[in-house]
């Protein structure tokens, strides 16, 4: 501005000058050509004032959030770009956790079961040694880079199952996959994510208890099936769960396949019934949990079972009030505690009760050890369990006295 302020005091001392001496106008007016004011220094100071005047533009903070997968076959990339490498494909009502946004795809967490891979050679002692040793999502030397370890950095990891060559590693911190915003909508907050996943984890679990229940019931005699129960474990899934359409397809395939051997078992019922003979129980081709060397799971699946068909039934109520009723109506039995080791196919106890070197009743607990108990005499109080048209009855220990 000061070079301006020059310029016009310049012109007016010439101007008035010429005004007071008429000889020296003409030469004025030849001169004036050479009195210019640079314009583009005005510009240019101005615009520079304008730019100490003018506020950061400040960039919007993205808020993250659950996003819901809108289609099937969503491709999870390792860059934001339409030709980076292809991680994953999603399918449609996975939820993802959206972490930021990068042009047209949206910046996510990797999946909780993703790991990472480190030559082997390149750690001693789970200390790295060498620089800028790459890490991949493979253990492949083909497989794309996502990090860089340097030496003296501590890493803990197993040595890959796939290729012995490579250490097994959680993947770094920073790591996001991308995926195109088109096929993203939000769900809810960065939460939402983890309460859906153990919903769906609840709706597989009553989905195999229900499964477990029905092959177990299907064993029985015809006229001994609850099918109501039956039916209802699967319709609890297909009903409450309709949110997970995998989990509820299955259980309606289930459901369609279990009323078929339903009404096959009742043909074949009846028709023994009208010809005078004795009614045999039949089998159908649906598995069977028969006991294995995890013994105690098998016990687990089927008490889940029994527990989310009376869920289905009591307002889904917690396991704790399941016992609680199946104590009231809970039966006393003693004798010394035997292992039951035949190998037999659905078979209704673990171990079975003697009293006077006979057997009374067939246990099985999955809160109890009874492994503790054998040889001893014991007073147990149990829940009638289904004893799969054996001997004896069969039993669920709740406790020993």
């Amino acid at each position: 501005m000061s070079k301006i302020f020059a310029l016009l005091s310049t012109l007016t001392f010439t101007l008035g000058f010429a005004e007071n001496n008429p000889a020296t106008i003409q030469n004025s007016q030849l001169n004036t050509s050479e009195i210019q004011i640079d314009v583009s220094d005005i510009e240019l100071t101005a615009q520079s004032d304008g730019q100490a005047a003018r506020r950061p533009v400040v960039k919007p903070v993205f808020t993250p959030f659950t996003g819901r997968v809108v289609a099937n076959k969503v491709r999870m990339r390792l860059q934001p770009d339409l030709n980076g490498h292809i991680v994953k494909e999603l399918v449609k009502n996975d939820f993802i956790k959206v972490l930021n946004q990068e042009g047209d795809f949206y910046a996510i967490e990797p999946p909780e079961s993703f790991k990472a891979y480190v030559f082997r050679s390149f750690v001693i002692d789970n200390i790295v040694e060498g620089n800028r040793v790459n890490i991949r999502l493979e253990p492949d030397l083909e497989s794309p880079v996502i990090g860089h370890l340097n030496s003296g950095d501590r890493v803990e990891g197993v040595v890959s199952e796939a290729n012995k060559k490579w250490l097994e590693i959680s993947l770094p911190a920073s790591t996001q996959f991308y995926v195109a915003k088109e096929y993203i909508e939000k769900a809810g907050g960065l939460d939402y994510k983890a309460k859906m996943e153990n919903r769906k984890h609840t709706a597989e679990q009553y989905y195999e208890a229900a499964s477990l229940f029905s092959a177990n019931e299907m064993q029985n005699p015809f006229e001994e099936i609850n099918f109501e129960r039956v039916k209802q474990g699967f319709l609890t899934v297909i009903n409450d769960f309709a949110d997970f359409p995998q989990v509820s397809e299955k259980a309606k395939a289930a459901l369609a396949q279990v009323q078929d051997d339903y009404l096959q078992k009742r043909i074949a019922y009846l028709e023994q019934k009208a010809s005078g003979g004795s009614v045999v129980a039949t089998t159908t081709q649906q598995p069977v949990a028969t006991p294995t060397n995890k013994g105690i799971l098998n016990w687990d699946n089927i008490e889940q079972g029994l527990y989310a068909n009376w869920a289905a039934l009591h307002d889904h109520q917690e396991k704790e009030s399941f016992y609680e009723e199946q104590r009231l109506a809970a039966a006393t039995i003693s004798g010394v505690v035997e292992p039951y080791k035949t190998p037999v196919k659905n078979k209704p106890g673990d171990f079975v009760v003697k009293n006077k070197n006979l057997p009374v009743a067939y246990v099985y607990s999955t809160v109890v050890n009874l492994e503790d108990y054998v040889g001893k005499k014991v007073t147990l109080i149990c829940s009638p369990r289904s004893n799969h048209n054996f001997a004896f009855p069969a039993y669920y220990v709740l406790e020993v006295e």
